[in-house]
């Protein structure tokens, strides 16, 4: 009994996830309210300064980022302890640690978008670097947080899809960014709608581990 009631996923916790994963998909909404930067530039382009509606896309990273902060935070409260107490900790600390990065990038002032506008190179743009960095952290803690999982449950059909999934697009998104093409930055959608599944599905993965 008291075995069943460690390992039992807390239920803000999940909605939360499940929340979080949603919101961090605020992009669609570009395509109807700022099109022109929706097809031509990554997401972050939504939220430069003086684009329409930029407060919005800004403001949906940091809901999102917060609800994931605070759902680390939970699980580690309740899978914090026993066996699988490291993997669990580090696991949620790296999705903490997305959530962190992704506010930081949000509240970073960008001034251009690229795609759309002829900006300045990161070299002469230090924010354009920045927002880079902060971007890559993001993704490489989110992707590591998923790695630690899936290793400990390399059964799971659904860990299986959703990792490889997550690495072919990430590469594809990551090469766009750096070498823009005209097809637009396709890439980055499918990578960013996984993302907000895994964000959605992770209490329930870490509650497989801390169960074993």
């Amino acid at each position: 009994m008291l075995l069943q009631q460690k390992t039992k996923l807390p239920w803000p916790a999940t909605i939360f996830a499940v929340a979080a994963g949603i919101i961090y998909n605020s992009w669609p909404l570009g395509y109807w309210l700022n099109p022109t930067v929706a097809r031509h530039s990554l997401a972050s382009g939504l939220e430069a300064n003086g684009q329409p509606y930029n407060w919005l896309f800004v403001g949906g990273d940091i809901v999102s980022s917060v609800l994931v902060i605070v759902c680390c935070w939970l699980l580690w409260r309740r899978f914090g302890r026993g066996r699988s107490a490291a993997l669990v900790g580090v696991a949620v600390g790296c999705i903490a640690l997305f959530g962190i990065s992704t506010i930081v990038d949000a509240l970073l002032p960008e001034y251009c978008v690229p795609g759309v506008q002829q900006c300045a190179s990161f070299t002469q743009d230090h924010w354009l670097l920045v927002h880079g960095m902060f971007s890559i952290l993001a993704s490489v803690c989110l992707c590591l947080g998923l790695v630690l999982v899936w290793w400990r449950r390399r059964t799971s059909v659904l860990l299986n899809a959703l990792l490889g999934a997550y690495v072919v697009f990430g590469l594809l998104s990551l090469v766009q960014a750096v070498a823009p093409v005209a097809a637009g930055n396709w890439s980055q959608d499918y990578y960013m709608a996984l993302c907000g599944v895994w964000l959605a599905v992770a209490p329930f993965a870490i509650c497989l581990v801390a169960a074993d």
